[in-house]
């Protein structure tokens, strides 16, 4: 390098500049593999050998062919390998559940990986979104659930499908090798199947009162818990029913604070349990009846044809058999005779398993769903003024006399020991029935026929001039 013009020391100094140069590019070329064979490691820890991939043929067989138990995998980490990682147990679960429910996706699922608390914000908004106080005032109209709820809290799941989303979200913050996670993640990937083939909300827009919505939920519901459980048990006879309905709930359920929760202050806290898990208990045991029937198919036909009533969910044979359909009530429009001030808030059918749960509160277990079982219809209508004022009329049709005759004693009954003191009242105006002045104002119940008048008022009065108005 004598003949490039660099002195001696301008030399020196270009070759320990190279020097540099070259053990940098060796430290980076050392940081890419070791950083490689990380992610090599962490990938082959979530994916499941070949000997141990499940190759159970999607047959539409009237009983399910039992497979083992899903191992619980260590859930991710923090950070961008534990996304990478949530995504390498997802796919691995997905493809079981595809292959036990024998439906396959449509398109990708768009997931979205959630931390405890950005998770549990979004489930706030969509709580509010839904308006649950709305939803549950049927029930509060019954005394099923308190007028006013203190306030409704969050519960974090492991994953949960949300279909006004269209995304399945999933909690990275989970502890390592929770099978209850894996199976919660399993359960909200079905309702993402069900959404791609049947569309969730079309089905449920389609159910037009409190009973054809508790119905359609169960018929989601049920398939849902049933083909979850052949993912976690391989063979439903061998399910902890108790248990998974419990988990699933609790997962896809808010928490209401206040009375709803102390399970002994609240006289209607048993019927609330039990309107609660409803969809996935009961809604499994119908699904059951369908897949016994006819397998996977049988259920899937169902999402064109759901059942329009608790009634055919209770009872599967009038729904798969002679199709028992609900009858339309007619509840006149009565506001002329209540006069200004009052507006109605509120009309809905409950259906029989509504009816159970509200002779159940106060009437013992078999006398209470034997009076609900003969149900064929029915319409409740509640008006309201300022200062809390309320009429309510519940017009019922059943399936016979001798089933309205005992839903009409159930009712006398449960007003006599619900309403203490209740003081019998001889009819005025020479008309039917029985009525009582309670603290709760004035009730009547009178049959006529198949059908069974249901009136509570503030007054007498009041109650005398809603009847003369009904059929």
């Amino acid at each position: 390098m004598r003949g490039s013009g660099f002195t001696d020391r301008q030399r020196r100094i270009v070759l320990v500049m190279v020097l540099i140069i070259a053990a940098v590019f060796a430290l980076l070329a050392g940081f890419i593999v070791t950083s490689w064979e990380s992610f090599r490691q962490a990938v082959a820890a979530v994916t499941p050998s070949p000997a141990g991939t499940p190759q159970v043929a999607a047959t539409h067989t009237p009983l399910p062919t039992p497979s083992p138990t899903p191992a619980a995998t260590p859930m991710p980490e923090e950070g961008i390998w534990s996304q990478v990682r949530a995504a390498r147990l997802f796919d691995q679960i997905a493809h079981q559940v595809e292959t036990e429910r024998a439906l396959s996706p449509r398109a990708e699922v768009p997931l979205s990986f959630l931390g405890r608390e950005e998770m549990a914000s979004m489930l706030r908004q969509l709580y509010v979104e839904r308006d649950l106080a709305s939803e549950l005032r049927p029930y509060a109209v019954l005394g099923l659930v308190p007028e006013q709820l203190t306030s409704i809290d969050v519960r974090v799941s492991a994953g949960i499908y949300v279909p006004e989303h269209e995304q399945l979200t999933v909690c990275t913050d989970q502890p390592e090798g929770d099978g209850n996670a894996q199976t919660l993640m399993a359960h909200a990937y079905i309702h993402a199947l069900q959404d791609q083939h049947f569309d969730l909300e079309a089905v449920m827009a389609r159910a037009r009162t409190v009973d054809e919505r508790l119905a359609a939920e169960a018929l989601i519901a049920g398939d849902a818990t049933l083909a979850t459980a052949l993912y976690r048990y391989g063979d439903p006879a061998s399910a902890d029913w108790t248990g998974l309905t419990e988990l699933i709930v609790a997962a896809e359920q808010p928490r209401y604070s206040g009375e709803l929760t102390a399970r002994t202050s609240w006289p209607g806290s048993e019927a609330w349990r039990r309107l609660e898990r409803f969809a996935n208990w009961e809604g499994r045991m119908f699904v059951e009846t369908l897949f016994e029937r006819g397998g996977w198919d049988e259920v899937n036909r169902a999402y064109g044809d759901p059942p329009r009533s608790t009634e055919q969910v209770l009872h599967p044979s009038r729904y798969l058999e002679e199709r028992d359909e609900p009858r339309h009530v007619v509840v006149p429009d009565v506001g002329s005779v209540l006069g200004e001030g009052w507006e109605k808030g509120l009309q809905e059918t409950l259906g029989e398993f509504v009816i159970g749960l509200y002779l159940d509160q106060v009437l013992p277990k078999e006398t209470s769903w034997q009076a609900a079982e003969g149900w064929d219809g029915d319409t409740l209508v509640v008006w309201e003024r300022e200062g809390g004022r309320r009429v309510l009329i519940w017009r019922t049709v059943w399936d016979s006399s001798a089933d309205a005759v005992a839903f009409a004693h159930s009712l006398a009954t449960l007003t006599e020991q619900r309403h203490v003191p209740a003081g019998p009242l001889s009819p005025p105006r020479g008309l039917e029935g029985q009525w009582w002045e309670t603290g709760a104002g004035t009730v009547h119940v009178c049959r006529t026929a198949r059908y069974v008048l249901f009136v509570q008022a503030p007054d007498v009065n009041t109650v005398v001039n809603v009847v003369s108005e009904l059929p």
